[in-house]
């Protein structure tokens, strides 16, 4: 019998050909199974331009695989009895004073974590050009107290990152330190991970990817990695920085708290395991889909159940995405065998390239019969074809909204960063527009690009 890591190493050409698709220049993999030797393959480059390869120990922005820590923060302070899963934020936080009475009167600390308050997100406010953060540290709350009610209140799933925004904040009102100092001094250094941060790792820290987006010929234009974290707003949410090698031991300990405690709320973690309460954490309340054959829930940052992978596979699998501009995650747990999958990409690619490698590793771990396996490539062919009709379309229609054919209005422009026209864009062949005028500041002449 051909041994796990051999299996996995023969799955290389498949996952080249899927980043290949995507445009995706760096993918870093983990598998990490008790009492085996941690399986890492890494491919690509963490910069491009410099060639330079990507390793086990190189830092990626995780996006929103985050929310599983935030979460288990707040797991700390319930097992210490300073809140409890139903504390109503509005006791927990009394600077939020939401203008919806629903909202207000009746979401708990659960509600948030596991995404039912039907409040409105509004995401796409949040983080600008040159991936700056337009919501400051101090208007963070004043920000969500004026989201209205969208959906709902416990009407059904509706992601929100706006919700760990307000975790983190409780997490420091009931513990007194800040965020960052309670998730390092109580998560991340009894499990040893001195190459994880929760904001853009400092300038010395060697060994950081690059970040990346994708063009419509799949090929990669460097971008500003996201400053999540950084002025504090989205940390909680999405701002932690990590490596495989580092996640690895994240994830054991949630496997390990998730079978010791799951059937005895009371058992105790494993010895040097800091996660407490993960009956709570783990365990679904939500559904992400409201008619499906299995379970398709959402926990505490945490999703159980997935999309069908292969056929007769229904062991229970816990994961989670992560996407922003640069950086796509996927992490899956299989706790019956003990099993934690990571993949870190440094692009935003033209489909889910970190969920696509993730599927093909996962269907490989489970043994899946070769007539049963999904064929990822033509998927993933399919998916990018499907996801660059969007661009044509709101073409036509920001064009036909157009009134006389007024000019942009330069008040509402977004401003590029000076000198990434050249670099983050090219011209289409065919296309009708032959020249560009840019400027990146107020009272600035604008610079031409002509196509040549």
């Amino acid at each position: 019998m051909v041994d796990v890591p051999t299996r996995l190493a023969r799955l290389g050409p498949t996952i080249e050909r899927l980043m290949a698709i995507g445009g995706t220049p760096g993918l870093a993999l983990g598998v990490f199974t008790k009492g085996n030797a941690p399986y890492y393959a890494n491919y690509g480059f963490k910069d491009a331009e410099k060639k330079l390869k990507v390793t086990e120990d190189t830092v990626f922005p995780v996006c929103s695989l985050t929310k599983a820590l935030t979460a288990a923060a707040l797991g700390l302070l319930v097992e210490e009895k300073k809140v409890n899963w139903d504390t109503l934020v509005k006791d927990a936080l009394p600077d939020f004073q939401s203008r919806d009475a629903t909202l207000q009167n009746h979401a708990t600390i659960t509600d948030l974590l596991c995404h039912r308050t039907g409040m409105g997100w509004a995401d796409n406010l949040i983080i600008g050009t040159d991936a700056n953060v337009l919501v400051p540290a101090k208007d963070m709350v004043k920000y969500v107290n004026d989201r209205p009610l969208q959906l709902p209140f416990r009407g059904g799933f509706a992601y929100n990152n706006l919700h760990y925004e307000l975790a983190g904040r409780i997490i420091e009102a009931a513990s007194g330190q800040s965020y960052y100092d309670f998730v390092k001094t109580r998560l991340l250094d009894p499990l040893d991970m001195h190459r994880t941060f929760l904001k853009t790792p400092p300038a010395e820290t060697d060994n950081v990817s690059r970040c990346y987006n994708a063009l419509d010929d799949a090929t990669s234009a460097p971008i500003t990695c996201p400053r999540l974290g950084d002025d504090w707003y989205g940390a909680p949410s999405g701002g932690m920085r990590s490596t495989t090698k580092d996640l690895g031991k994240l994830y054991g300990a949630f496997i390990s708290a998730f079978n010791d405690q799951f059937g005895d709320s009371q058992a105790a973690p494993s010895e040097g395991n800091p996660l407490k309460q993960a009956t709570h954490l783990m365990s679904g309340k939500i559904p992400m889909v409201e008619t499906s054959k299995h379970e398709t829930s959402y926990a505490l940052g945490w999703a159980r159940g997935m999309p069908t992978i292969g056929q007769g596979a229904h062991q229970l699998l816990l994961f989670h995405q992560g996407s922003l501009p640069g950086a796509l995650a996927f992490v899956g747990l299989l706790p019956e065998s003990e099993t934690a999958v990571v993949i870190l990409t440094n692009s935003l690619a033209l489909n889910d390239v970190a969920d696509w490698v993730g599927h093909v590793v996962l269907e490989e771990l489970l043994d899946i019969a070769d007539k049963y396996r999904n064929d990822y490539v033509s998927l993933a062919e399919a998916a990018v074809a499907e996801n660059l009709k969007w661009y044509p379309a709101l073409t036509k229609e920001l064009e036909e909204g157009r009134k006389g054919g007024a000019p942009p209005n330069l008040s509402r422009n977004t401003w590029a960063r000076t000198g990434t026209i050249s670099t983050s864009s090219r011209w289409r062949e065919g296309g009708k527009i032959t020249k560009l005028s840019w400027a990146h500041d107020g009272g600035v002449p604008p610079v031409e690009f002509i196509k040549v």
